[in-house]
């Protein structure tokens, strides 16, 4: 194979992102697809280079990776020089805990290689995170790790309850419990409310959900009356990134609702994103609206920093899901370092969340 020399000095900063490739017909870089393109594209207009390369393809010599060719409007396949700064985007945990990754990480830091959110923070470790910042304790729902005598006391305390796997993530595989007429009602999040079963005790809940919850890890955490909006449910995905100079700064803002008779908000459940001023103007009007979303802002903020302090590794990107009461209160839902770019419109422009990667990338790839 042919190595590939792009275009400009020495210096110029080469990025790379690093995920899953599918070659079957051409290559194919899964959900951050598009998204690569965005990048390529602000990355190269800045003065920089930019390719996708598979673990598998990554050596002390060169990478075997895909660049985009302008003048062919596809992706091609060549040998090309080692990064200076890579974007994790694997989308396997299972992937991120094997012994080669690691091997991959320790290499990138033998040859000065800098790589920023290298892996997935588990909803478990994101709580203690947090929980360590006493400011923080009282946006955070109450959680524990999951057992069935955990979920009869937590049933003791509180009508409504959520039980999620640790490494989950897109809203799959939540359970949630509402407690009405001496009986518990669980819904999966993805089946529509209407088809809710029914239990009347703790032991016969915990069978029921057995096969779901004995072969993960789960949290179960309390459930919160958040505001709704024409009866869906709705929060707010707040992206955070760090700037050139490492700080902290809010890139986006979109309300989340529920698709309807769904609990979860996630695009991926067929929920609708919304601007987030409107949304609230519309459930507790204009002034209270822009003093929440300020606040909203602040909370992300100090959420981004604080995980950011306590995670391994260099993290520079994370998705923090806030909701808001019906009194108006803030809660921390939970936050996710690999959030999906799948929610922002786009157009023919580059994203302000796509800009504050490509900072932070150039601010990587000074000395």
């Amino acid at each position: 194979m042919t190595p590939v020399k792009f275009e400009g000095q020495p210096t110029t900063p080469v990025i790379a992102l690093l995920t899953e490739v599918r070659e079957d017909h051409g290559p194919d870089f899964g959900k951050v697809h598009s998204f690569c393109e965005e990048l390529h594209q602000g990355i190269t207009d800045s003065g920089g280079s930019f390719y996708v390369f598979s673990l598998k393809d990554f050596s002390d010599d060169g990478v075997k990776g895909f660049y985009y060719d302008r003048d062919a409007g596809e992706w091609k396949k060549g040998t090309l020089p080692l990064p200076r700064v890579i974007y994790n985007r694997v989308s396997s945990r299972r992937t991120e805990f094997s012994k080669g990754f690691k091997g991959f990480l320790n290499k990138l830091h033998a040859m000065g290689i800098k790589i920023f959110n290298h892996r997935f923070l588990s909803k478990w470790e994101i709580h203690e995170f947090l929980m360590e910042e006493d400011h923080l304790q009282s946006f955070i729902p109450e959680t524990h790790l999951f057992n069935e005598s955990m979920l009869e006391k937590m049933l003791g305390k509180y009508d409504e309850l959520y039980i999620k796997p640790v490494h989950g993530s897109q809203g799959r595989n939540i359970i949630q419990l509402v407690k009405s007429n001496e009986m518990i009602h669980a819904s999966l999040s993805s089946m529509p409310a209407k088809e809710l079963s029914a239990f009347q005790d703790v032991a016969e809940l915990a069978r029921a959900f057995a096969p779901l919850v004995e072969k993960r890890l789960c949290i179960i955490q309390q459930g919160v009356q958040l505001s709704e909006l024409n009866g869906r449910k709705m929060d707010f995905r707040v992206l955070c990134h760090k700037n050139a100079q490492q700080f902290w700064k809010v890139t986006s803002i979109v309300a989340r609702l529920s698709a309807e008779q769904y609990f979860v908000s996630n695009i991926a459940r067929g929920g609708e994103v919304m601007k987030p001023a409107q949304t609230l103007a519309l459930i507790f009007g204009k002034e209270q609206a822009r003093q929440q979303l300020a606040l909203m802002k602040e909370l992300a903020l100090e959420t981004a920093e604080t995980i950011g302090r306590h995670a391994e590794g260099h993290t520079a990107e994370l998705g923090i899901d806030i909701g808001i009461d019906i009194k108006g209160s803030l809660w921390l839902i939970e936050a996710n370092s690999k959030p999906s770019k799948n929610f922002e419109e786009r157009g023919n422009k580059i994203r302000p969340s796509t800009k504050a990667i490509i900072d932070h990338c150039y601010g990587l790839c000074k000395p």
